[in-house]
């Protein structure tokens, strides 16, 4: 809102100093005969100001992607809207106010048509002029913004290439160093290498993974948990179907696990949360289905965007081509997740 008050104000200031240097220009022309008024002072640039701000209005619409014949129809409209202007101040407006130069001449249309025909092309050609300078700016601000963007994408992806290994690695060292000591503990810090080699391989967005290997990095969480949670958690997991040669995309399957676990009151031996991987080949199908009934007490904040990636994911490598359907009620949560059998490494 500031920064449209400035740029008022900026034309403002344009108009009124550009019409200042037309009256000195007038009255370097004729110091003798040469009257100040203030209707001549604003009148006299009235209709070239209204050509210039209908042509940059023109060009902003059908410019920028360009359409031909609407800017062709709004440039001629244009015209004949100057042309009007024109003529109400020349003919109705100037006779009531004290102007400088000889008497209005009689009115004849092209010899009236023609000077305004050059001041609109004048004008005309002022407002593309602006207005490519206008659009090469925010043109070059998004550049600016693409290219810093673009640094701190790389400078992002640098960092979590350096991370991840860094981490990896010290939970092998600590592994080795933790296995004459502890086998519960040396094998939670091998079950959480093994879980951040294998989110370290996720990283193209068109890879597909075997499922076997999700359902694995499923059961490693799952385990991690139970250690955390002094293995209390009540969680069934159940795999139907021939999983042969069978892929999916990576990370959704788990993300809907672990949404689960996070929210999820997964300690109730009489209420086990459930999860339950369907595959049909003949039906050329995957279910996947979970089910966990819901925390007492205060709720974990959650921006709910892990949720929505799984959406835009799914979309991409299928399209319109799965189910994803939510039932949240008061006591209880369920996720059931249909979509195609990949068997291709790539998409």
């Amino acid at each position: 809102m500031k920064q449209k008050r400035k740029i008022i104000l900026y034309h403002l200031f344009f108009w009124l100093g550009y019409m200042l240097v037309s009256t000195l220009i007038e009255f370097a022309g004729n110091p003798g005969g040469y009257f100040f008024s203030i209707g001549d002072f604003f009148f006299t640039q009235f209709p070239n100001i209204c050509t210039f701000y209908l042509c940059l209005l023109v060009f902003s619409r059908y410019l920028n992607p360009l359409k031909t014949f609407p800017l062709m129809s709004a440039v001629v409209m244009v015209y004949l809207i100057s042309f009007l202007i024109w003529y109400v101040t020349a003919y109705h407006v100037r006779p009531l106010i004290k102007a400088n130069g000889g008497a209005t001449p009689e009115f004849h249309i092209w010899k009236f048509a023609v000077p305004v025909l050059w001041l609109y092309i004048k004008y005309a050609f002022f407002a593309f002029g602006y207005h490519y300078a206008s659009e090469n700016i925010k043109y070059q601000k998004q550049l600016r913004i693409i290219v810093e963007e673009k640094h701190q994408a790389q400078y992002a992806f640098l960092r979590a290439q350096i991370n991840p290994h860094f981490l990896n690695n010290t939970l092998n060292f600590f592994y080795a160093k933790s296995l004459p000591l502890s086998s519960e503990l040396s094998n939670g810090i091998m079950t959480l290498s093994e879980i951040m080699h294998y989110s370290l391989k996720q990283d193209h967005e068109s890879q597909t993974e075997i499922i076997e290997e999700e359902v694995d990095h499923i059961r490693n969480v799952i385990k991690i948990n139970q250690l955390r949670f002094n293995h209390e958690l009540q969680i069934l997991l159940e795999v139907k179907g021939s999983t042969t040669n069978v892929r999916v995309v990576p990370l959704v399957l788990i993300t809907i696990v672990e949404n689960m676990l996070k929210h999820g009151d997964c300690t109730d031996p009489a209420n086990p949360a459930r999860i339950t991987l369907d595959v049909v080949k003949e039906q050329n199908c995957i279910t996947f289905k979970t089910y966990n009934i819901k925390k007492k007490g205060p709720k974990e904040q959650s921006s709910g965007i892990g949720i929505n990636n799984i959406g835009n994911r799914l979309a991409h490598h299928y399209g319109t081509n799965f189910s994803l359907k939510i039932t949240d009620t008061a006591t209880d949560y369920a996720v059931e997740l249909t979509h195609p059998i990949l068997t291709s490494g790539k998409n």
